[in-house]
């Protein structure tokens, strides 16, 4: 299902036997980045030093699989969720000298999709590969719903799910994500509204606004230096509702912002309007 082709620029050459590329001996190396273009619809990945990487298509879920031999992978896995169709992105280690990427798909994705256009992974440089998804693949992640609008520009510093509180120190569900950002960032409403509830929190959000939309989803947002919006008034998508801060339960400026769907928090990740996903490994 995954054929493999090289940009004749490229100045190495690649060995083929039976659909994979086989791997001579390379020096130490690790990934850099791994991205979800949603704009041009494919993968790409970069890696310090050149590579000669292995893909296949794993079904019953469906999943792209690329392997990285010679890459070496410390840490836990990593995982950015996507949205519908693809579900997430995942790099973890296969072994002490391989890393593995993952794209996951939908449980009910039709892998036939990617029979009518069998895959191609080109090198755009010794250590930079790309992944064109087919036309068909990419409607569909056209067609992903996304809600909601960055509420803040800023990194992304906590993500959704279980972790060690950085200031209690226990083990507890972070229920929204974490953008930081300086203090004095403007805060927007992902979507358009009405306050349901804005002021202090004594439980850790400090200065808090919450919006309800038009479908019943609530948005919190919470640590603001200021608060710039009251109960019941209306707001528009993007509109100025607070400005980062730290107050609360907080060791940063920052924003936390939760989405909550039938009053059970969610993570936001999937519901917000992106172009780009991407796991930035060059840090670790």
């Amino acid at each position: 299902m995954l054929n493999f082709a090289q940009k004749k620029n490229i100045g190495y050459a690649v060995i083929f036997w039976a659909g994979i590329v086989s791997v001579p001996a390379v020096q130490a190396n690790r990934l850099e980045t791994f991205m979800l273009d949603k704009v041009r619809n494919r993968i790409e990945f970069t890696t310090q030093v050149q590579v000669e990487p292995r893909g296949q298509i794993i079904t019953n879920p469906t999943r792209l699989v690329i392997d990285l031999p010679g890459a070496t992978y410390e840490g836990p896995t990593v995982r950015r969720n996507v949205g519908s169709m693809v579900q997430s992105l995942r790099v973890g280690r296969l072994d002490s000298i391989t890393t593995r990427l993952v794209v996951e798909f939908a449980p009910d994705f039709n892998v036939d999709l990617l029979d009518q256009q069998p895959l191609r992974m080109e090198a755009k440089s010794p250590s930079r590969w790309s992944i064109q998804f087919p036309t068909t693949v990419a409607a569909a992640i056209q067609n992903t719903a996304t809600t909601f609008i960055m509420p803040a520009i800023g990194q992304i510093s906590s993500p959704f799910g279980w972790r060690i509180h950085p200031v209690t120190g226990v083990r507890t569900l972070h229920k929204g994500i974490d953008i930081a950002a300086p203090t004095g960032t403007p805060i927007l409403a992902a979507a358009e509204g009405i306050v349901n509830d804005a002021g202090w929190d004594d439980g850790g959000y400090g200065n808090f606004v919450e919006l309800r939309h038009p479908d019943g989803t609530l948005t919190l947002y919470a640590h603001a230096s200021r608060i710039l919006v009251s109960k019941g008034q209306e707001v528009s998508q993007g509109q100025l509702i607070a400005e980062v801060g730290s107050t609360g339960r907080s060791t940063g400026p920052h924003l936390h912002f939760e989405v909550m769907i039938n009053k059970v928090a969610v993570d936001p990740s999937p519901y917000l309007r992106s172009d780009f996903v991407i796991l930035n490994l060059a840090s670790r």
